[in-house]
């Protein structure tokens, strides 16, 4: 694997203080804070397939054509945030999600917060190689507030958004005003900014269905010789209010 330019090597982590708040702490500022230096390791993202900050990488291209071909849809459609789903638990949605969002960090017109919506089977920090301290349930919960919770990862202009504690009752938080409050100050707060939601499987849970009224738009993953022609109509069922504005055919091998 190529090796990490210097921004990858070492960058400011900017976390916040992990103490608990015995009410839910305003979404002010929305700027990870101070809190060391992070690191990633090339071992894990070269073995979770994290390609796309790759230099002259076949596999890191595909990323930046899909990154165009996104960003030119979004930009038709005068759309900011973006849901990454999939029909079922070990399609690549995550994979997907981490390497897009990296690419379109990567661009230098587009600052990214990519956050991990998978409550149940939170997989982001996973796939990072991180320990997070909090996350968007803490946040919920009233035990921790926004910049507790955001990791400033070492590829500039990209910050993520970790699931926090796992959540049984995941739907119902993901409808919550709570929730749809949040959704909206993510959207809005910064113009330059794109948020991008990796989405539980469609077929798995009603998630999904809860959170993607906040959503402008969703790209489908698909994985080759996996997932069946009944898979992808139910989906797209499930998908009919959406924007979908593409699919994504996986290989994983």
């Amino acid at each position: 694997m190529d090796k990490l330019e210097k921004a990858l090597e070492k960058a400011r982590q900017q976390r916040g203080a992990n103490a608990p708040r015995p009410n839910r702490p305003p979404v002010e500022g929305f700027a990870p804070k101070s809190g060391g230096d992070l690191f990633l390791s090339d071992e894990i993202l070269e073995k979770n397939r994290i390609v796309a900050h790759r230099v002259k990488s076949a596999e890191a291209d595909l990323f930046r054509l899909l990154r165009t071909q996104t960003l030119q849809a979004m930009e038709k459609g005068g759309f900011r945030t973006l849901a990454i789903t999939s029909p079922n638990y070990g399609d690549g949605k995550t994979t997907i999600a981490i390497n897009l969002a990296i690419s379109i960090a990567l661009d230098f017109k587009q600052t990214v917060l990519l956050a991990d919506l998978d409550l149940r089977k939170p997989s982001i920090h996973k796939y990072l190689g991180l320990e997070p301290r909090a996350g968007l349930t803490d946040y919920l919960a009233g035990h921790a507030a926004i910049p507790d919770c955001l990791i400033r990862l070492p590829f500039e202009r990209l910050t993520t958004l970790p699931a926090g504690q796992i959540l049984d009752h995941s739907s119902e938080t993901l409808g919550s005003p709570q929730m749809a409050s949040l959704a909206n100050e993510l959207k809005t707060r910064y113009p330059d900014r794109l948020v991008i939601y990796d989405m539980p499987p469609l077929l798995a849970q009603d998630d999904p269905l809860a959170f993607l009224p906040h959503v402008d738009c969703v790209l489908l993953v698909v994985q080759d010789g996996v997932t069946t022609t009944d898979d992808i109509k139910r989906s797209l069922d499930i998908l009919s209010n959406a924007k979908v504005i593409g699919t994504i055919l996986n290989r994983r091998n």
